[in-house]
């Protein structure tokens, strides 16, 4: 299987070297590319074709929400995580709405920027617990849903999991079953909450109040 191909879009050349070294000394992602700006973000995605573009919000030029939305455009299948020390609800909602797989706080650690990279490039969708709590905060409750289809106790155990941003893999280790298996959950889960991601999936269910999230990151 080729290597991921990862473009590194920050305009702090520290932050970014310490990023590259870092994805380099994985044999599955390969650095394709850097920039420092949204024109040199989108200019390069299209001349570079990654697979997937770990982004800064803040730009000299603009925002990672711009580079996202003009990257999307022209590139859908190409996959976009924020990584960022801006945790702002109404910001997190913009990079959500523009279609970002992933959003991770540049405090996270390495492994879990490791893993965002590997579940975007999935088309997994991976944002912080805690992350996903403030953005369902300001989401309001559709009047009067139609009933959901009810999940099995199983489908629930695989949902928590996934809200805890675990992708098929760790999924599969925790509960001790095969990826394939943890897949047709998840599809079986998307279909019964009627939704199309993921991401929605989870809010779905927080909203339902039958699973909870953390709030805030642990210490």
């Amino acid at each position: 299987m080729p290597p991921i191909r990862v473009l590194l879009v920050d305009d702090h050349v520290v932050f970014c070297d310490a990023l590259t070294a870092i994805l380099r000394l994985e044999p599955d992602i390969e650095v394709v590319g850097r920039g420092g700006s949204v024109k040199e973000a989108v200019e390069a995605a299209r001349r570079l074709r990654p697979d997937v573009v770990l982004l800064d919000i803040h730009m000299p030029d603009g925002s990672g929400v711009e580079a996202t939305v003009a990257i999307k455009k022209e590139r859908p299948q190409t996959q976009v995580v924020i990584l960022t020390s801006d945790e702002e609800e109404s910001v997190l909602q913009l990079a959500v709405n523009a279609g970002v797989t992933g959003y991770l706080s540049k405090h996270e650690a390495a492994p879990q920027v490791l893993q965002a990279v590997r579940s975007a490039a999935l088309g997994e969708p991976l944002i912080a617990p805690y992350m996903l709590a403030r953005l369902l905060e300001g989401v309001e409750r559709p009047a009067a849903p139609p009933p959901l289809t009810p999940l099995t106790a199983r489908e629930l155990i695989v949902l928590t999991e996934l809200a805890a941003g675990h992708d098929n893999e760790a999924i599969a280790r925790v509960l001790r079953m095969s990826p394939n298996t943890v897949r047709t959950h998840v599809q079986n889960i998307l279909s019964k909450l009627r939704v199309h991601s993921r991401l929605e999936a989870v809010a779905t269910a927080i909203r339902q109040g039958w699973i909870r999230i953390p709030q805030q990151p642990a210490a």
